[in-house]
C-alpha cells in the first residue's frame, strides 16, 4: 500500500529557503514580531496581487476566522454552520464572538447536508 504524506512543508520551505531563512534573520534582528513595516509591505503587496483594497495579516488562522465572522456581522446569540469534522479553531472563532456553533454533516446517501444541534 502506498503512504501519502498527511502534510509535507519541507518540500516548500526548501524551494524558498533563502528567502525566508533572510527575512527571518532580518526580523530577528530589529526584534519586531508583530506589526511593523515587513507586514505592512506584505498586505500591500498582497492586497494589489489580489485587486482588492485591503489585507490584514494575522497570527492564526483562529484570528483570521474570528475577525471574518466579525466582518460578516455575525453576533453573539446568532446561530453558525460549521463542519462537524474540522479544526477546533473553526468552533472557537464562532464561540469568540458569541454565536453558536451549528454542527453540520453531509449525507453521503441523499448528498446534502443534514444539521446537529449540539
Amino acid at each position: 500500500m502506498t503512504k501519502v504524506p498527511f502534510l509535507d512543508l519541507k518540500s516548500g520551505y526548501f524551494e524558498l529557503k533563502s528567502r525566508l531563512d533572510n527575512l527571518w534573520q532580518e526580523i530577528n534582528n530589529k526584534g519586531i514580531y508583530i506589526l511593523g513595516s515587513k507586514l505592512e509591505e506584505f498586505e500591500k503587496k498582497f492586497a494589489s496581487y489580489l485587486s482588492v483594497k485591503h489585507v490584514i495579516g494575522v497570527g492564526n488562522g483562529l484570528d483570521a476566522l474570528t475577525l471574518s465572522l466579525r466582518a460578516l456581522g455575525v453576533k453573539q446569540g446568532d446561530d453558525v454552520l460549521v463542519p462537524a469534522h474540522t479544526f477546533i479553531a473553526s468552533w472557537l472563532a464562532v464561540s469568540e464572538i458569541g454565536a453558536n456553533p451549528i454542527l453540520v454533516e453531509m449525507d453521503e446517501v441523499k448528498n446534502c447536508s443534514r444539521v446537529y444541534l449540539l
